[in-house]
């Protein structure tokens, strides 16, 4: 399962559900507060969806 946000409280919650965290950083927050939450990848934006698609692959 993956959880797909882009607030320290989505990667929070995957956390609890046991999920993998995605952090976009789309919203409020740049990208250097959301490594800070240590999500398991990090994008800026999903205008080149392969991009996530290929990290996807790498986790299966």
């Amino acid at each position: 399962m993956v959880v797909i946000g882009d607030t320290p409280h989505d990667i929070a919650c995957a956390r609890v559900i046991g999920a993998r965290a995605i952090a976009v950083a789309t919203g409020g927050y740049t990208k250097e507060e959301l490594l800070a939450h240590e999500p398991d990848g990090l994008f800026e934006d999903f205008r080149h969806p392969e991009r996530f698609f290929e990290w996807i692959e790498t986790i299966r």
